[in-house]
């Protein structure tokens, strides 16, 4: 049996995901926006540990490495025979290159890896690229790599700016405030400049100024910063961050950019289509023309739908999100997508898997939540069908 239900909310919320699992047990998945002529794609990406990755931890990007015999180590899993190849380069030439192994309690598991590294005789502080990477034994490409840049034979880090919120490229943020923070180091009096373009324009929208919280001038450390941005919503933006000039007519060049959307779910669409970052659909070079004719297609399997939730913010405009019991096969290769289709009020959800394409699924049935929002509705008085079947 359908119901809805309305959260008491004294405060309006903008969440960058539909909704948290109430139970806390499954981590909320993390959204990208695109913002189409047809309406609002949404694109959801894993938030879990990839099955094959590679990580360096040691030593610490954009660090000083006193002389030129270091470890460097890290973490992995999924690699062919837990097989690493570590190289440093400098000065576009290969100085080391060597392999070790992975260390993992089964094949397949997470472990650690290391290696020492002796780069022989540098003259004075040299930037050094340190590579690792694990090759495919078929084709010999990278199965999963990992890199960073450190400063070699030197008692001096690089400067460097790293943005770490927002972190998922295209992530939908609020705008009063949006918050950037991140980790710089060696930072002309830890001071930085934060500041907001509209992507499309290339105006700025707003700046602000943040420091580098560390011990030490020019140390290592995070910095904060709320940004107040007067932009419409889905609005496309730049944020950047970085060291300003010391010196009147200096080029900018300890910097970091990420881009995000002003909360696209401030307002409602006519389409909205909920796609994975793995689904085919999903391409980054013209993402809105290969999605929207997703609308027009009639090859689907619909999902068996056991309950809805239909979830409100107490405000003029609620955001409505949308918690979907569904189910499906536990197995199955073809895509899994939600498509919106609104007509005045009236919302028609639909959540299936793409049957376009000839594939084997399991016969049997498996929990499949989906969880979806219809943004902010100027008119409380709406209606919901999921998988034609109306929500009461």
């Amino acid at each position: 049996m359908f119901r809805i239900c309305l959260a008491i909310c004294l405060t309006l919320l903008i969440v960058t995901s539909a909704f948290a699992q109430e139970t806390g047990e499954t981590p909320a998945p993390e959204y990208s926006y695109i913002v189409c002529d047809w309406g609002l794609l949404t694109i959801e990406n894993p938030t879990e540990q990839p099955a094959i990755f590679l990580t360096i931890d040691s030593p610490a990007a954009f660090s000083a490495v006193p002389g030129t015999s270091f470890t460097v180590s890290g973490t992995g899993a999924g690699m062919f025979e837990g097989n690493v190849v570590v190289e440093a380069i400098a000065n576009g030439a290969v100085i080391f290159s060597a392999p070790t192994t992975l260390q993992a309690p089964d094949v397949g598991a997470p472990g650690t890896w290391s290696i020492e590294v002796d780069l022989g005789a540098l003259e004075g502080p040299t930037l050094v690229f340190v590579r690792a990477f694990s090759p495919s034994p078929e084709d010999g490409s990278d199965l999963a790599a990992a890199n960073i840049d450190i400063n070699v034979n030197s008692e001096f880090s690089l400067p460097f700016v790293d943005i770490t919120t927002p972190g998922v490229f295209a992530a939908g943020v609020n705008a009063s405030p949006l918050l950037v923070e991140g980790m710089a180091g060696s930072v002309f009096e830890n001071n930085l400049v934060i500041e907001v373009l509209d992507s499309a324009s290339g105006d700025a929208l707003s700046e602000t100024f943040a420091t580098v919280q560390s011990d030490a001038v020019g140390g290592r450390g995070t910095f904060s910063a709320e940004v107040t941005v007067d932009a419409i919503p889905g609005t496309a933006v730049t944020i950047r961050a970085y060291q300003p000039p010391i010196a009147d007519g200096e080029e900018i060049t300890v910097s970091d950019t990420e881009f995000a959307v002003i909360n696209p779910l401030g307002q409602t669409y006519d389409r909205f289509l909920y796609i994975r970052a793995s689904d085919p659909l999903n391409n980054p070079e013209n993402p809105c023309s290969a999605t929207g004719t997703e609308f027009d297609n009639t090859s689907i399997n619909p999902l068996a739908i056991n309950d809805v939730q239909v979830i409100s913010t107490r405000s003029i405009m609620p955001l409505v999100n949308v918690s979907i019991d569904a189910a499906g096969s536990s197995n199955c290769p073809a895509p899994l997508r939600t498509r919106i289709t609104r007509d005045g009020d009236a919302f028609a959800i639909e959540t299936y898997y793409d049957a376009s394409q000839p594939v084997a699924c399991t016969a049997d049935l498996a929990p499949l939540p989906q969880s979806v929002s219809l943004g902010m509705l100027p008119n409380p008085d709406y209606t919901i069908t999921v998988n034609g079947q109306p929500v009461e």
